[in-house]
């Protein structure tokens, strides 16, 4: 009997990968779409798509040090039959910015170029009598020797922003004297490697770097200025990431052929949705999450019991310029409060180069939350619609929100918030949303930013959006109209889901009438919804819920038949 292949889950080492048994979606084919494009490359997808094993796999199969291992470690894919002119022709130059150590960043940056430095000279037996301890000096002096050698070398840098991202999180005024300074040591680094790209014989022939955002890349490439970027390139739009195909695949190798519905319902859900390229009509999936559930799957015959690994979770609560100014919520908080109600969202442009210290503009803010993974492309015509690509992103995007609302002094025991939900999920009982209204009334700082209905939601979406035990889904799809706020168990074990239809009432305009005429109208509404017509909803008991908001009061809360 076949040994089955064990899921790479958390695995990077396409070498390791490939010898060990694990099962391996097929990218080989990228390799020559790399091969004959620009000679220097950055590459950005947001965090777990499975940037770091492409970095091997191009390791693995231009190093020269690997020659007569390839046939074994390439075995079974596209480029065992198509090979390149250039497969095992260069000396490898890898660094990793993840090992960095962001809380001595400058000493460990410098000790990891080192480190690399030196290992290089190991791998390739090359004897050169270093005149300088700056590591700078001697990736000069390196290049040199290469260049009367007659070296080639690939620079493969994974993660290249990583650690000045992280440094942009806690300070960005070091983050400022890192990559922007004339002294900048990380800036200098970029311009070093642009030196062995340059004159006759020059040693450095190709360059691939990965990293998240393109902060860190204009920051320091206008000294530089090495690299075409090809992240929203069409032709590598699932260079990583997993596609419905490769899905498929995946289930029917594992004998999910009975449930393969089902798991890819859910699997669209909380994990698929992302298009890095308005020409490209088709979504990916999030590697990381799809190997995390089906890790849970195979190992243990149940779903993870957290449809969220935690891995995927990046702390940006600490970006606090980006959403409010002068201690006041900024246009930025508002577009992320139209996106966590799916709200129509519309920019100009994603752009790919621009500045950590223009992130108030809203294209560039937009752009970011892009690279991040917070949005996605829904729709491209002349500007391009975005939205936010699956549950797990609208639980970090509510976190965020959360964060900022935090900042501002406002503070809602989560625990608490959660306790009374899963008091509705079980009983149907309502108190939730009264004790999040008096939590509102007694920190009176919200009233300055609850205005209007569409604020009220996207507040109500935000802190629903935390909980551990619902699909929150806003401006949704139903018979005969939108729902504003669904409630799909995301739990076998949660008995009642929600249908909440949200009403507003400026406070100059309230009077009775007008409550009365609002809780008719949100009844009407919601007797026309037909939940249990609806694909891949839980089959449960929805209860309709009216809520009514005077201001950023609720006056009304009721559940109908």
């Amino acid at each position: 009997m076949k040994k089955m292949k064990k899921i790479p889950y958390g695995m990077s080492d396409f070498k390791e990968i490939k010898r060990d048994n694990y099962y391996y979606i097929d990218k080989t084919e990228f390799i020559e779409r790399i091969e004959d494009n620009s000679n220097f490359l950055f590459f950005l997808r947001p965090r777990r798509f499975g940037k770091s094993l492409l970095i091997s796999t191009l390791e693995s199969y231009y190093d020269k040090n690997y020659a007569d291992e390839f046939d074994e470690i390439f075995e079974n894919t596209y480029i065992i039959e198509n090979p390149t002119r250039l497969k095992s022709s260069f000396h490898i130059m890898r660094f990793d910015f993840s090992a960095v150590d962001v809380t001595d960043y400058l000493n460990s940056f410098r000790v990891h170029l080192l480190n690399v430095i030196n290992k290089f000279l190991i791998k390739y037996n090359l004897n050169i009598e270093f005149i300088s301890k700056n590591p700078l000096d001697r990736l000069g002096q390196l290049f040199m020797f290469c260049t009367y050698e007659r070296i080639r070398i690939y620079i493969l840098i994974d993660e290249y922003d990583n650690f000045v991202n992280k440094l942009l999180v806690d300070d960005i005024g070091e983050y400022k004297n890192l990559v922007t300074t004339k002294e900048a040591f990380y800036k200098q680094f970029f311009t070093m490697l642009k030196v062995g790209t340059s004159g006759t014989d020059a040693p450095i022939k190709k360059m691939f770097f990965t990293g998240v955002s393109p902060l860190a890349l204009f920051d320091v490439t206008s000294s530089s200025n090495i690299g075409a970027n090809i992240s929203m390139d069409e032709n590598f739009n699932d260079v990583v990431g997993v596609t419905k195909d490769e899905v498929e695949n995946l289930l029917n190798y594992y004998g999910f052929d009975d449930i393969k519905e089902k798991i890819i319902s859910k699997f669209d859900e909380w994990y698929d949705g992302y298009r890095f390229s308005e020409y490209i009509e088709y979504s990916i999936y999030n590697t990381d999450m799809i190997l995390y559930y089906l890790k849970s799957l195979i190992y243990k015959n149940r779903e993870p019991r957290n449809l969220i690994d935690i891995n995927v979770r990046t702390d940006y609560s600490k970006l606090k310029y980006l959403v409010y100014t002068d201690k006041k919520l900024n246009g930025n908080f508002n577009l992320l409060n139209k996106l966590i109600q799916n709200e129509k969202v519309v920019i100009s442009e994603i752009k790919d180069d621009f500045s950590a210290f223009e992130m108030l503009e809203i294209d560039n803010f937009s752009s970011f939350l892009f690279a991040l993974g917070f949005v996605t492309i829904e729709k491209y015509r002349a500007a391009i619609k975005i939205k936010i690509p699956n549950q797990t992103i609208k639980k970090i995007v509510a976190d965020f929100i959360y964060s900022a609302f935090r900042d501002i002094d406002f503070n809602l025991p989560l625990r608490n918030f959660n306790n009374y939900l899963l008091d509705f999920a079980y009983d149907k009982n309502l108190q939730v949303f009264h004790y999040l209204n008096e939590i509102e009334k007694e920190q009176s700082v919200i009233r300055d930013y609850i205005d209007g209905e569409g604020f009220i939601k996207g507040f109500l979406t935000a802190y629903l959006s935390l909980n551990p035990y619902y699909e929150v889904k806003t401006e949704f799809e139903v018979t005969k109209g939108f729902v504003d706020i669904l409630l799909n168990p995301s739990k076998d074990e949660i008995i009642y889901g929600a249908v909440i239809e949200i009403k507003y009432i400026p406070k100059s305009k309230f009077d009775d009438e007008l409550l009365k005429e609002k809780i008719l109208e949100a009844t009407e509404q919601l007797n026309r919804y037909d939940v249990t017509k609806v694909k891949n909803l839980q089959k449960k008991e929805f209860v309709k819920i009216i809520l009514v908001y005077k201001s950023w009061e609720l006056i009304h809360c009721e559940a109908i038949n």
